[in-house]
């Protein structure tokens, strides 16, 4: 198996699919840009858009484990925004202090919650 013109190593032709975003696996690993990914389960593996994706322990950006993320309440949202029970987060990552339960994407960056407005994932300062 190959990706990019470079030879996926460990990979199993046999039940080897080819993923959105970058992703593929086979029926015994993840792979992110021909890479494996550590622990991931591929019989629960799950791309969900915007370069996340879940498996059942875990939420993955780019290929990589985000910390503290809950895979049973990750949600995409949109424009690259995304939040579970606890947190919200843009690009992969966790905005400090936002509210998951009144998030609200507006759109071209854009997103608010019940306290503050934000912008590509950063807060504006009012």
């Amino acid at each position: 198996m190959y990706f990019d013109g470079r030879e996926v190593k460990d990979a199993s032709a046999s039940g080897f699919k080819s993923l959105p975003d970058g992703y593929a696996l086979d029926s015994w690993n993840v792979y992110y840009c021909g890479n494996r990914i550590d622990g991931a389960a591929s019989q629960s593996f799950r791309v969900l858009g915007y370069g996340y994706a879940v498996d059942s322990w875990r939420v993955y950006y780019s290929g990589e484990v985000m910390k503290d993320a809950s895979s049973a309440s990750f949600e995409i949202l949109h424009d690259w925004y995304a939040k579970d029970r606890w947190n919200v987060y843009f690009d992969g990552k966790k905005i400090e202090d936002a509210s998951p339960t009144d998030f609200e994407v507006l759109g071209a960056g854009y997103a608010k919650d019940r306290w503050n407005t934000y912008y590509f994932g950063h807060k504006i300062n009012e």
